[in-house]
């Protein structure tokens, strides 16, 4: 490996080891952190808003700020911007600047994760492409969905999350201290471009609104919420004009170009890129709740349960390379191969319940990694590799944000699904819980003699605290196995359509 490769290499993994961190304290430590700065779980559920608000308007602006200022510039802003918000996260323990350091996490992540994948596409060969990609997504992706699970949620019990986030102090010094005095491997080729405010605010208002409905729309009923259906409205709306904006060319300057589009590859590549991101965030999400919520494992045990993920994933990345490390494999013929494993992890998975020891679990997880490094892995890696060159930057940002519009359309639907599911699950089991019911008979008896055993008087109020815990367990272990079948029946129709686009879009290339 020459100095030229590894320069670009150590570049890329440094900007992206703090990335996806954000995240996972998030989903650690959510309640520790909203407990520190005085919220309730619903206030800070906007910290995980916000981030994600930060992440979609970045995508853009960093494209054009690369092409306006030159990577190093964009690797400097993404810096600064990632240092000072883990200095706030870090230090302050008030609710506004815990907010706006969130914001800015989800900038830095996307400047920064625009600045790697561009580096690498723009100055290595097709198969160190391969590798290098491999790597940095091995550090921004399956890392921190195999262990920082696991070593977050021990900080987050011991309420140490800050040093989470003061551990990412050293990798942003360390950013910007490269960008002012290490060397940089290419020469920055920069344009004197205007900036395309009427563009920028349309999408950032499109992105946005998006990201609000599917984020925050489980809490509201979408159909009946007058809110909702303003944003929804207004959302539409910015989505229709940005179109025309883009197709007519409105406004002076640039922003995003959207010339990645026009063809019927482009096109194709950036379904994939929705599918991708929606299938490897469901499959984790589905798996985390249901270990967590039905299986009433703590997050520590849940984290130490997907170790052995990591092994899978490891699995599908070594797969995901050898097919994407030469021009002569297709990578596509590895998909089923992941799509399989998840469906097999989605079906060993609706037949465990909350009684079942953690070695039962051990080979479904071992296959949603698996899956999720394969598919993650060779998606992206093929996809970026493939797509035109003309402008790099603006294919990264698009794949970005359709593979996050993917990821958040698992939330929204999932979330949604499970909140419907688990209330007609209650509403059906609760009709057993009457008076004359033998089966409600029969567990007062057993709740009765549990209280006695634990020296507790059987009181009515305990009782029925502990006969209303029972049903929401039971109601979610329902409203779970629901929701894998879910995803199952959404993977059966999503594998048709892309077999269906590949064809259409590989006749026109014919």
């Amino acid at each position: 490996m020459n100095k030229q490769v590894l320069n670009i290499l150590l570049l890329a993994l440094l900007a992206v080891i703090p990335q996806s961190i954000t995240g996972q304290i998030y989903n650690s430590s959510a309640s520790q952190i909203a407990a520190s700065v005085g919220l309730s779980l619903d206030e800070a559920s906007w910290f995980n808003t916000l981030n994600t608000f930060g992440l979609l308007i970045a995508l853009p602006l960093g494209a054009w700020l690369a092409r306006r200022f030159g990577y190093r510039q964009l690797f400097r802003i993404g810096a600064v911007v990632g240092l000072f918000s883990t200095l706030a996260s870090s230090l302050c323990m008030q609710a506004a600047p815990q907010m706006l350091s969130w914001f800015g996490h989800g900038v830095s992540a996307s400047l920064l994760v625009l600045f790697a994948h561009a580096i690498i596409l723009k100055n290595l060969s097709f198969r160190a492409i391969a590798y290098a990609e491999s790597l940095v997504l091995l550090v921004a992706v399956l890392v921190p969905l195999g262990i920082y699970p696991y070593l977050l949620s021990i900080l987050a019990e011991n309420n140490l999350w800050r040093w989470a986030f003061s551990l990412q102090l050293v990798p942003f010094l360390l950013m910007v201290g490269w960008a002012r005095f290490g060397h940089w491997p290419h020469q920055e080729e920069t344009q004197e471009i205007g900036f395309n405010w009427l563009q920028a605010l349309l999408l950032t208002i499109a992105s946005c609104g998006i990201a609000y409905i599917l984020l925050r729309g489980e809490r509201f009923d979408w159909f009946e919420a007058p809110s909702m259906v303003w944003i929804a409205l207004l959302t539409a709306s910015a989505i229709a004009l940005f179109g025309l904006a883009i197709r007519n060319r409105w406004g002076r300057g640039q922003y995003l170009d959207a010339s990645v589009l026009a063809s019927r590859i482009g096109k194709l590549s950036m379904l994939q890129a929705a599918i991708a991101g929606f299938v490897v965030l469901a499959i984790s999400m589905l798996t985390s709740v249901y270990m967590t919520k039905i299986m009433q494992y703590s997050a520590a045990n849940a984290g130490y349960i997907n170790l052995i993920g990591f092994v899978g994933m490891l699995a599908g990345l070594g797969i995901a390379f050898f097919a994407t490390s030469h021009p002569d494999r297709d990578p596509f013929k590895v998909v089923p191969i992941g799509i399989v494993m998840m469906i097999g992890t989605c079906i060993w998975l609706t037949g465990s319940n909350a009684v079942i020891g953690q070695a039962y679990l051990w080979p479904a997880i071992l296959l949603k990694g698996f899956a999720i490094g394969l598919l993650n892995i060779t998606l992206t890696i093929h996809i970026l590799r493939s797509l035109p060159r003309q402008h790099l930057l603006e294919t990264i940002a698009w794949f970005y944000l359709f593979r996050n519009l993917g990821s958040l359309s698992a939330i929204g639907e999932f979330s949604r699904f499970m909140t419907i599911e688990t209330s007609n699950a209650m509403q059906k089991l609760a009709e057993n819980y009457d008076p004359l019911n033998e089966t409600f008979i029969h567990h007062q008896q057993l709740i009765t003699a549990s209280l006695e055993q634990s020296t507790l008087a059987p009181t009515p109020e305990r009782s029925a605290l502990l006969l209303m815990s029972q049903l929401k367990t039971q109601a979610l272990s329902v409203a779970g196995v629901n929701n894998y079948q879910w995803l199952i029946a959404t993977t059966l129709v999503i594998i048709p359509s892309m077999v269906l686009t590949m064809k259409w879009a590989n006749r026109a290339t014919t």
